[in-house]
C-alpha cells in the first residue's frame, strides 16, 4: 500500500503526463479529484468513522473551552501505525481570497496553541487567481499574513514572485516528503 505522500505523487505525475502544458490551469480539477481520495474534514465530521480515521479526528481536534472543532483542511496527511494517527499536514486549496485570507493562517495558530497539535504543517495551495499573493510589487495584507502565519503556500501559477515559503505546486510533493 503506498504512503499518502507517494499516491499524490503518482497522481500528480499522471496529471502532469496526462494534461502536458495545461496541467497547470487545471490544477482545481486535480485537487477535486485528490480530495476524493484523500480524507477532507467533511469526512471526519461523519458521525460512524471507523477506528482509523476516528484516530485521525481525535488527532486534529481543536478546543474551544468545551468545544472541540475541527480546523479547515481540504486534505489531511498522516501516517497510522499501531492505532495511533500522526497528522503531518493539513492542506488547504483556495481559487481566491477575498476576505477569506485569515481563515487558513487562523487554525494554523490555534494548532500551535496545543502541544498535541503544534508539530502539524498548515500549507495552502493556489492558482491565486485574483493575484493577492503572487507579487512583492504592491505587496497586499493578505500574502504578509499567510506568508508570515504559514508553513508553505504553493501556487499553481507560472509567474509570481517566489521565496522559501512561496513556491511553485511542483515543489510540494518533496516537501511533503521531507515530513515523512
Amino acid at each position: 500500500m503506498k504512503k499518502p505522500y507517494e499516491k499524490i505523487t503518482h497522481n500528480f505525475k499522471d496529471f502532469l503526463d496526462k494534461n502536458g502544458l495545461n496541467a497547470f490551469k487545471n490544477l482545481k480539477i486535480f485537487f477535486y479529484q485528490q480530495k476524493e481520495s484523500f480524507y477532507s474534514d467533511k469526512i471526519l465530521k461523519a458521525k460512524n468513522l471507523n477506528s482509523e480515521l476516528d484516530c485521525v479526528k481525535r488527532a486534529l481536534l481543536v478546543h474551544f473551552g468545551e468545544y472541540s472543532l475541527l480546523p479547515d483542511g481540504d486534505i489531511i496527511i498522516y501516517k497510522f501505525n499501531d492505532n495511533v494517527a500522526k497528522i503531518l499536514a493539513i492542506l488547504s486549496i483556495k481559487n481566491s481570497f477575498r476576505e477569506r485570507y485569515t481563515e487558513t493562517p487562523f487554525w494554523k495558530l490555534k494548532l500551535l496553541e496545543s502541544n498535541l497539535t503544534k508539530h502539524i504543517k498548515v500549507f495552502m495551495i493556489t492558482p491565486d487567481n485574483d493575484d493577492e499573493i503572487s507579487f512583492l510589487h504592491n505587496i497586499k495584507k493578505s500574502r504578509i499574513v499567510m506568508e508570515y502565519e504559514l508553513d508553505g503556500i504553493y501556487l499553481a501559477k507560472e509567474s509570481f514572485d517566489s521565496t522559501p515559503k512561496i513556491k511553485g505546486i511542483e515543489s510540494l510533493v518533496d516537501d511533503l516528503k521531507n515530513l515523512v
